[in-house]
């Protein structure tokens, strides 16, 4: 890859950043790597960082793996991270959830995006100001996803989250928790998105550029 394309370039690759990229393909099952995490390895720390945040966030817990990944795929579709999506989306058929649940988590956190941009504006204005006007934007996915309402929800609470709408987290929260959703679950979605977050902007930043082969 010409340096120019990497300016990070000779940095070396330590035996524990090499463990560190062998263990998230071991807990992912997923053998190809985005492959900005080998230009990451590079830095032991990051590479290492990445790891133990993706690992301790998406192991099951108050929530379930199968939840934690839908989160993530959700997470990296709405962050526009091809190489991530198509990883952790391979990283939940490993797990065992079917190809329509997770573009059904894609198309939930599509949908949220949406939704998200507009209250945030509506958000930073003065109270009443807009009331008049009305979102005409479909949400027919809500209703059709095919996911339980607790699953929905939590992926638009960790969306919601990470693209910085407020008024959006708090409607998503509520209607969660009228579903039985706990707090303490509803903060491990959000913890899985907050690391998976992570892990789609590096994979994104530090990808091969189109028709230069990744080292």
């Amino acid at each position: 890859m010409p340096e120019q394309a990497r300016p990070w370039a000779g940095c070396e690759t330590t035996e524990k950043a090499h463990r560190a990229l062998t263990r998230i393909r071991e807990s992912f099952g997923v053998e190809a790597l985005p492959s900005g995490l080998a230009e990451l390895a590079g830095h032991e720390s990051g590479i290492h960082d990445l790891y133990m945040n993706l690992k301790r966030q998406l192991d099951a817990g108050k929530l379930s793996r199968e939840d934690k990944l839908l989160v993530a795929v959700g997470i990296a579709a709405a962050a526009g991270s091809a190489e991530s999506t198509r990883y952790l989306g391979a990283a939940c058929r490993e797990a065992g959830l079917e190809p329509a649940e997770i573009l059904a988590a894609i198309s939930v956190a599509t949908v949220c995006t949406v939704f998200n941009g507009y209250y945030k504006f509506r958000h930073s204005v003065p109270e009443g100001e807009f009331d008049a006007f009305k979102a005409p934007f479909n949400a027919n996915t809500f209703v059709n996803s095919g996911l339980s309402t607790a699953r929905m929800e939590l992926i638009c609470i960790a969306v919601s989250s990470m693209n910085g709408c407020s008024m959006c987290v708090v409607g998503h929260v509520e209607k969660a928790k009228s579903v039985n959703v706990t707090p303490e679950q509803i903060d491990e979605a959000v913890r899985a998105a907050a690391a998976a977050s992570a892990f789609s902007a590096v994979s994104s930043a530090l990808a091969a550029p189109p028709g230069i082969e990744a080292v």
